[in-house]
């Protein structure tokens, strides 16, 4: 329990700077995974380790061990627990401490229900690649801020 408590806590559980951020990749079509994946790959530069889940419990359980990903690209549409499921259920449990997740969503899903549930961004199906590495790419920033040069007086 003292380990969940600390994850709870502002700040904890943030990769450093420089460091390899854990890319989850939670889709129920393995071809899509794969794409997904290539995605990532095209993303070098910002150091992402991508792993990869099918179903719905498995990336639950992924999203809350100890060494849990930091970044999630989830489908909404994930079988065994949906996306906004998925979402409630780890910031109920994860607090704070919980990943930076970014929705793939069809027309079909409000955009605002992904929100509500707690993802930290959606993006439709329909974006293009460069899309989603943006996205990515904010995301992981947004896990590792960049260090502010000090300027002198």
């Amino acid at each position: 329990m003292a380990q969940r408590e600390s994850l709870r806590r502002p700040g904890a559980g943030k990769p450093a700077e420089g460091s390899i951020v854990k890319l989850l990749i939670a889709h129920g079509d393995a071809g899509t995974r794969f794409a997904l994946r290539q995605v990532a790959v095209g993303l070098a530069s910002i150091d992402l380790e991508p792993v990869e889940s099918g179903e719905g419990r498995q990336t639950i359980e992924l999203l809350l061990a100890d060494d849990a990903p930091d970044l999630a690209v989830v489908d909404w549409d994930l079988p065994g627990c949906d996306g906004p499921e998925l979402c409630r259920q780890v910031r109920a449990r994860r607090g704070s401490g919980s990943p930076y997740i970014i929705l793939l969503t069809r027309g079909e899903h409000p955009l605002e229900d992904g929100f509500e549930a707690g993802a930290n961004d959606c993006v439709r199906v329909a974006a293009g690649a460069h899309e989603l590495q943006a996205r990515i790419s904010a995301g992981r920033r947004f896990l590792v801020p960049p260090s502010r040069e000090r300027r002198a007086p």
